[in-house]
């Protein structure tokens, strides 16, 4: 029973140290996980995961980063965003030690919190990355306080065509109660806006679903159909009108 209850003990000092050493710099969410769909057919975009750090002690951090990629498809490319600029991967780090530029280290008072974004350029390719962030304070440049963790899986969609666009209704036109949209695989979302050109409503789109604009007031709306990364396909106009007697 004595050596249980001090196996207990041991590890509740262990874990808390853990814990307080980890709880110097949060990272959240850690990790970050995230599976997209993207539109890989223009090479010029890219993809933004952020996670947030939060300073816990009572002295300022002076933050230095380094990334480390782990696994990559051989075209991607990456930049890293912190609250002072973006580096692309060509800077390994916001802090030089060799003398060179940069050296902008991301200064964190007692209680701060800061974004650290990596941006993903597929450049035409699916895939999936492993990438990691080290993050140390200049006070103790060896001293590890946490790492920002990242896995990330783009998946290709399929190119929206001309033809595919011109299928796509929006009915019945005019709307009394329920709008719905013809059977597509692309469309996420549908936003409609009044004629001023302010959101009103924001759906969800699922096969056979209806979307419910009954309590709208009567007059022409635009109802634009959105793509998974929140591209407008196609906009239409449609006519509001309640239930006369």
């Amino acid at each position: 029973m004595k050596q249980a209850v001090l196996i207990f003990f041991t590890c509740l000092i262990i874990c808390s140290q853990h814990l307080l050493a980890q709880s110097e710099l949060d990272v959240s969410p850690s990790p970050l996980e995230a599976t997209v769909d993207f539109d890989l057919s223009n090479t010029y975009e890219d993809l933004t995961f952020r996670v947030r750090l939060k300073n816990n002690t009572r002295q300022a951090i002076n933050l230095r980063w380094e990334i480390i990629v782990d696994e990559t498809p051989e075209q991607w490319r990456f930049s890293v965003c912190d609250q002072n600029t973006c580096y692309f991967t060509t800077n390994t780090t916001n802090v030089d030690f060799r003398d060179r530029i940069p050296y902008a280290p991301v200064i964190m008072l007692p209680g701060d919190t800061a974004k650290l974004e990596l941006n993903v350029f597929p450049i035409g390719q699916a895939g999936t990355a492993n990438v990691h962030i080290n993050l140390y304070d200049l006070a103790d440049p060896k001293k590890l306080l946490n790492t920002a963790y990242y896995f990330v899986n783009i998946d290709g969609l399929t190119p929206i065509t001309e033809a595919d666009k011109g299928r796509l209704r929006i009915y019945p036109n005019p709307v009394t109660e329920y709008l719905t949209i013809t059977r597509n695989t692309f469309v996420k979302q549908l936003w409609v806006s009044n004629i001023l050109g302010k959101r009103v409503r924001t759906f969800d789109t699922a096969f056979g679903n209806k979307y419910d604009v009954a309590d709208l007031p009567d007059g022409i709306y635009l109802v634009s159909m959105v793509d998974a990364n929140r591209r407008v396909v196609k906009t239409v106009r449609i006519s509001k009108r309640s239930i006369r007697p």
